[in-house]
C-alpha cells in the first residue's frame, strides 16, 4: 500500500493536548460546541450515547470514539437525557476523581482534546469520516491500540509524578493509531493507483504537474485518472494540488514571517508571485500578504 499517511504526517504537528478523566452519574448530558481540535473519548465504565448530525449511537464500555473535525455533538447517559454546555462541566485533572450529574449509574470516560497544526492537517482530517467508532472487540485489529489504552489507564490509576504529561503523550499516539486505521479502511475501498499519484504530488509539490503527468504516475489514461481522482477525493487533481501548495505556503509564512513572498511562491511551484497571489486568493479569499499580516496581528 502506498504510504500517503507518512507523507502527510511529515507536515503535521501536535501543538497541545488536554487530557482528563471524568465520572458522570446518570442522568447526565453534555453539549460540545464547534471547536478546532480532535476529540478522543474512551469509555472505561458504563455507556455513553453520542448524538451527532441527528443520529444517536451507543458507545459501550471499552469503546473508543474519535471525532476528528471538532463538529458539535452531544454525549448523554441515555437518549433524551438533558444536556448542559460543556463549559459548565469542569474537566478534572488526572488526580481528581469527581462525580458529576445525578445519583444514578456511573459512567467513567477518559477524554482528550488534541490541537493539530501544519500544512498536512487539513488534508489529513479531510480524509477522515465525521466519527470513528472503534468497538472494544475490534481493538485487537488495530496494532498497538490495546497497549496504548493500557498505558493511559495505568497512568490514571497510579497517579505517578508527571502522569498528565505521560497520559497526554499516550493520547497523541492513540490518535495516530486511530487515524492510521481510519485511513487504512478508507484506502481499502480506494484505488492504489490514485494513492501513488497523491504521494508523488505531496512529495514534490513544486513540480510542474499536469493531469497527464499525474495519470502517468498512476499508470492510467488521462480521462480515467481524472474521473477516478474526482470520485475518490471529491475534487479535480489540479484543484487538490493547489490546495496542498497553499497549505504549504501558509506553513512557510508562519514559520518565516519575513520570507519574501516570491521565494515562498517559487518553493511550492509557482513561477511568479502574481500567479501565487491569484491562487492564494482563490483558495483563501485574501492575498498572501494580507493573510500573513492577519496572522502576525493574532500572535501579538
Amino acid at each position: 500500500m502506498t504510504d500517503v499517511l507518512t507523507t502527510l504526517l511529515r507536515h503535521v504537528r501536535i501543538e497541545t493536548t488536554q487530557f482528563g478523566r471524568i465520572e458522570l452519574g446518570a442522568p447526565w448530558g453534555a453539549r460540545i460546541g464547534p471547536r478546532d481540535t480532535v476529540d478522543l473519548h474512551h469509555v472505561l465504565d458504563g455507556v455513553v450515547w453520542l448524538e451527532h448530525g441527528g443520529v444517536q449511537q451507543r458507545i459501550d464500555r471499552g469503546d473508543l470514539l474519535l471525532l476528528p473535525h471538532g463538529t458539535p455533538h452531544c454525549l448523554r447517559s441515555a437518549p433524551g437525557a438533558a444536556v448542559v454546555a460543556q463549559s459548565r462541566i469542569p474537566t478534572p485533572a488526572l488526580s481528581v476523581r469527581r462525580r458529576l450529574g445525578g445519583p444514578g449509574a456511573v459512567t467513567v470516560v477518559l477524554c482528550a482534546s488534541i490541537a493539530l497544526a501544519g500544512a498536512g492537517r487539513a488534508l489529513l482530517l479531510r480524509a477522515l469520516p465525521e466519527v470513528v467508532h472503534l468497538r472494544a472487540d475490534d481493538r485487537e485489529a488495530v496494532p498497538g491500540l490495546a497497549r496504548l489504552l493500557d498505558g493511559i489507564r495505568d497512568e490514571v490509576r497510579a497517579r505517578r509524578p508527571g502522569a498528565p504529561l505521560f497520559a497526554a503523550r499516550f493520547a497523541e499516539l492513540l490518535l495516530l493509531a486511530c487515524v492510521r486505521e481510519a485511513l487504512a479502511r478508507r484506502e481499502a475501498g480506494g484505488d492504489e493507483r490514485i494513492a501513488r499519484a497523491l504521494q508523488a504530488l505531496y512529495r514534490s509539490p513544486a513540480r510542474r504537474w499536469t493531469v497527464a503527468a499525474l495519470a502517468r504516475v498512476a499508470g492510467m489514461s488521462r480521462s480515467g485518472f481524472a474521473a477516478a481522482f474526482h470520485t475518490d477525493l471529491g475534487e479535480a487533481p489540479l484543484q487538490h494540488l493547489r490546495r496542498w501548495r497553499i497549505e504549504l505556503a501558509k506553513e512557510a509564512m508562519r514559520a518565516r514571517p519575513t520570507h519574501a513572498l516570491a521565494e515562498v511562491a517559487a518553493d511550492i511551484g509557482y513561477r511568479s508571485e502574481a500567479a501565487f497571489n491569484v491562487a492564494f486568493r482563490r483558495e483563501v479569499g485574501v492575498s498572501p500578504g494580507a493573510w500573513r499580516s492577519q496572522q502576525s496581528r493574532q500572535r501579538e
